[in-house]
């Protein structure tokens, strides 16, 4: 009976483990395309409106994903995307009523409050819900 214990502990520890050989940017693309899973993407769009966006969520080392009325996903890969920590705080200021290609976005640390870098925003790619 030891002996079936021990041999589920290590198999939990060898899957741990080959996850966290797992770089940042792979199990960040891992995760966006979880998040992605169901819709197909279109167009790309190079701001998107504030009034809009009724969401956001954080992939580490990846993207941003805004999430709209009417269902629709825009994904954003910012340059620096690397540095993006789904645990920072984003702040965003926008010039006018849009996100934008080019914004900067800046990023707090949650637990000290102090500035923990910045990504420049690029084109949003829009993804439809599939029916």
């Amino acid at each position: 009976m030891r002996l079936v214990g021990l041999l589920i502990g290590v198999a939990v520890l060898a899957a741990g483990t080959a996850q966290a050989r797992l770089s940042v940017k792979e199990r960040g693309e891992a995760e966006l395309a979880k998040e992605l899973k169901g819709y197909a993407p279109g167009k790309t769009a190079d701001c998107i409106s504030i009034m809009q966006v009724t969401g956001q969520r954080v992939i580490d080392g990846t993207a941003i994903v805004f999430q709209s009325l009417g269902g629709k996903l825009y994904v954003n890969r910012p340059d620096g995307a690397e540095f993006l920590r789904d645990d920072n705080i984003l702040v965003m200021k926008p010039v006018g009523s849009q996100h934008c290609r080019l914004d900067i976005v800046q990023q707090i640390d949650r637990a000290t409050h102090m500035h923990s870098g910045a990504v420049s925003l690029n084109d949003f790619t829009v993804y439809n819900k599939v029916r």
